[in-house]
């Protein structure tokens, strides 16, 4: 494994684990220390995600202005920062939920700025053939965080309090800051900088080098429409098993523990499914069996311990493959955009697949109560396999492997 990527997967590995930490103690922060109503949760939740669609395009033509390296150092150092202010405002007794939402703003603002950065610096710390087995390697790390993070908080927070549990994250971005300074400069954080012309000209040219690519293309339509249906399933999916199926809280804890598992075991096939199937196939079959695993979430009947059963197997089918296609999905993106484009391209994927989610988490509560959750839970598979299309008639169906970049600006016309 080469040495600059070797300490970018060992930076995201501790955040990573960290961050499990602040992902539950935040919120109980919020709950136990300051009795924040179900209206003030959802405002705190929104406050961390909004930034990625206010300020995706923007970040994204940052990060083509300038060096990586130091704008993966400000976010880890900045998160840092902001996360040890929670703690402290506590043992003060100066924290307020409106402290909580501006923290929890502005760290969904450099959480933006480092994934965008991140994921466009990757191409430059390895060669283009080894894209996918790096990307799997940090899907590892994420797969093994949410296995094994909650329990992890949980322990942390139990012993010492949610707000000084948050120190720990605080620390694990301190941490990966110092392996991202390890990086060496020569070839990491050497690349040819974007043009300083107009911000919303740099913007245009992300979203065109996405629209006149036919890969990047159909991958984001199939994305966007994919994950209106995902967000409207995620949506129902609590009040689906216990309004409808009355499963109580103990076996919904167990069915999503088998889901999470699905994300570790997807990992792990990732590189394998490349090799069985190659990369076309790989992103146009493999999410049929995701939507195999939405079927089974409507027709689940019988008694606790069948419906159980039926829905630990549709989270893990559905998640197992979702993993194996994101891996490849993101490899072929890295793959074919130039060094100059990744923070625009990459920044216009990720607000083209973010912007839908809560529409479709809006949809589907408003189909369930019009036609019922199960009528509901039944027309997001045929949305899902609608998505789909966008995959099977386009020029991704036909790859075996990752295209080369200079596939890329001869032929697809990115540049």
């Amino acid at each position: 494994m080469q040495r600059n990527f070797l300490n970018l997967w060992i930076a995201r590995t501790i955040s990573l684990f960290g961050s499990a930490i602040t992902t539950l103690a935040l919120p109980l922060t919020a709950i136990s220390i300051l009795h924040a109503t179900p209206f003030q949760m959802g405002l705190l939740f929104a406050l961390g995600q909004i930034p990625q669609l206010l300020f995706g395009f923007v970040v994204g033509v940052w990060v083509d202005r300038v060096r990586r390296r130091p704008l993966l150092l400000l976010a880890d150092l900045g998160r840092t920062m902001l996360l040890a202010l929670i703690p402290l405002l506590s043992l003060l007794h100066a924290l307020k939920i409106e402290s909580l939402y501006v923290l929890n703003f502005f760290l969904g603002v450099l959480s933006v700025i480092f994934t965008i950065a991140s994921t466009s610096f990757l191409p430059s710390l390895v060669e283009r053939e080894d894209l996918v087995e790096a990307n799997t390697a940090l899907q590892v790390s994420q797969s093994g965080a949410q296995i094994a993070g909650p329990s992890l908080a949980g322990i942390c927070i139990q012993l010492v309090t949610a707000p000084v549990a948050i120190i720990g994250d605080s620390l694990s971005f301190f941490l990966s800051a110092l392996f991202i300074w390890r990086i060496g400069r020569k070839r990491g954080d050497d690349i040819p900088l974007a043009s300083r012309q107009n911000l919303w000209e740099q913007v245009r040219v992300g979203l065109d080098a996405v629209v006149k690519n036919p890969f990047l293309r159909a991958l984001a339509m199939a994305n966007g429409v994919a994950n209106i249906f995902w967000g409207a399933q995620l949506s129902l999916l609590l009040v689906y098993m216990t309004d409808v199926l009355k499963i109580n809280s103990l076996w919904i804890g167990i069915i999503y523990a088998c889901g999470n598992g699905g994300f570790l075991v997807g990992t792990l096939l990732a590189k394998r499914a490349l090799q069985w199937w190659g990369l076309g196939w790989s992103l146009c079959a493999v999410p049929l069996l995701s939507i195999g695993g939405a079927f089974l979430v409507p027709v689940a009947h019988g008694s606790l311990l069948e419906v159980a059963l039926i829905l630990a197997c549709a989270q893990f089918l559905t998640v197992c493959p979702l993993i194996i296609y994101h891996i490849h999905e993101v490899s072929l993106r890295q793959s074919i955009t130039p060094d100059t484009l990744q923070g625009r391209v990459n920044a216009t994927m990720q607000v083209v697949s973010w912007a839908t989610t809560p529409l479709g988490a809006l949809l589907g509560g408003w189909l369930g109560g019009q036609i019922g959750i199960r009528s509901t839970l039944f027309l997001i598979v045929g949305g899902l396999l609608f998505a789909q299309l966008w995959l099977w008639f386009s020029p991704v169906r036909t790859l075996r492997t990752l295209p080369q970049e200079e596939m890329q600006k001869t032929d697809a016309g990115v540049v």
